[in-house]
């Protein structure tokens, strides 16, 4: 049986894309032929990714080629490992209308992971509740975030609609489940985020070097600016003293914000980050999958919840039992070791949960294809 994956395919974000890698491999090693669907909804390309979006301002067009030769290295580097992982073996579709014209070569369409429901980031796309697939082309949900806490009315009911054609249902956080709950009175299933699907010697096979990933170093990364993390990232530098990475940065930061023990790195691709990540000596992140593979390779971390919509990274850290690892504006950093005796057993456990519900999902899907085809 043929299975599609529909995700956020063109993000240049470190933890969309190696998600997307993620749940292709497990689909792969399930036995599936996998793909991911090369869509790309307009207004997300013209409003969340470094490109030009033409017909807007001249002030939002100029700002946006500004911001795409100031990641150009990092653009470059995603291009680079999207060609490598080949993932995209059909066409971009930018088109709402064209995605039913390709649905029924699937027997099952997965939506997830990343926030493909956040209407804030699709636009109230539909799509991303598969609603061009037909009976033939059933649906289910990989560990899908919605990124807030509650739907439009209006939007909620369309919601409704779709989930109910789901064969299968889950999600990757509490605030999730119960969104369902509220809309269908179904309980839909807690799995974990792929990236964690995959081990660290799994995730080893997809590194490739990076340079300046020499010696003891801290590994800074965020998905949002903290001055909070950054201070607490300084102290332990100096009490380590140790150089820090701090990835994220641009061309004018790598080169004009020097300073003593801080190199900036604005070029890395999603298989160099994840070298990076692995021979840190320390990592301090706001991000979830900074935290996430942190915890994949084991290492000593210290996450900040820097917003109030981190409900899938408080998630993360209070199930596996890490909550010492957080920090807080008034909390001293101490260069302890992280300990990972509770955690390895419990994300063992929920590991196997959530491969369990997906190779069912897929089996179920598959045996129902295989009758009616008969």
């Amino acid at each position: 049986m043929k299975i599609g994956i529909l995700t956020f395919p063109n993000s240049k974000s470190y933890g969309a894309a190696l998600q997307m890698l993620a749940l292709c491999s497990v689909c792969k090693k399930l036995g599936y032929d996998t793909e991911i669907i090369n869509y790309h909804n307009l207004w997300m390309k013209q409003e969340k990714h470094i490109v030009s979006a033409k017909g807007k301002r001249a002030n939002t067009w100029m700002k946006k080629k500004l911001s795409g030769f100031l990641h150009l290295p990092m653009i470059k580097g995603f291009a680079r490992f999207e060609n490598q992982m080949k993932k995209y073996p059909a066409k971009p579709i930018f088109k709402k209308k064209e995605l039913p014209l390709i649905a029924d070569r699937y027997g099952a369409v997965i939506c997830g992971s990343d926030q493909v429901w956040n209407p804030n980031i699709t636009n109230y796309d539909k799509s991303f509740f598969l609603d061009f697939c037909g009976p033939e082309t059933s649906r289910i949900s990989y560990a899908p975030s919605f990124g807030v806490e509650a739907l439009p009315a209006a939007f909620a009911e369309e919601v409704k609609y779709e989930l109910d054609q789901f064969a299968h249902v889950s999600v990757r956080e509490y605030a999730g489940q119960k969104i369902i709950r509220e809309l269908t009175g179904e309980n839909a299933k807690l799995v974990v985020d792929p990236t964690l699907l995959l081990d660290g010697e799994e995730w080893m096979r997809h590194e490739t070097a990076y340079p300046q990933a020499c010696g003891d170093y801290i590994l800074y990364y965020t998905v949002r600016s903290s001055q909070t993390l950054w201070d607490h990232c300084v102290k332990l530098a100096e009490k380590t003293n140790m150089k820090i990475l701090r990835i994220g940065s641009n061309i004018i930061s790598r080169q004009f914000k020097k300073r003593d023990g801080v190199e900036y790195v604005s070029d890395a691709a999603p298989d160099q980050w994840l070298y990076l990540l692995r021979n840190a000596r320390y990592v301090v992140t706001n991000s979830f999958h900074g935290t996430a593979f942190a915890i994949n390779f084991k290492k000593d971390f210290y996450v900040e919840f820097s917003s109030t919509a981190n409900d899938r990274l408080s998630n993360l850290v209070k199930i596996l039992k890490l909550e010492d690892r957080v920090l807080s504006d008034g909390k001293e950093i101490f260069p302890v070791q992280t300990d990972y005796s509770e955690t390895d057993g419990i994300l063992s456990g929920l590991k196997e949960e959530s491969i369990n519900f997906l190779e069912q999902a897929l089996k179920t899907v598959s045996v129902k294809n295989r009758k009616r085809n008969a």
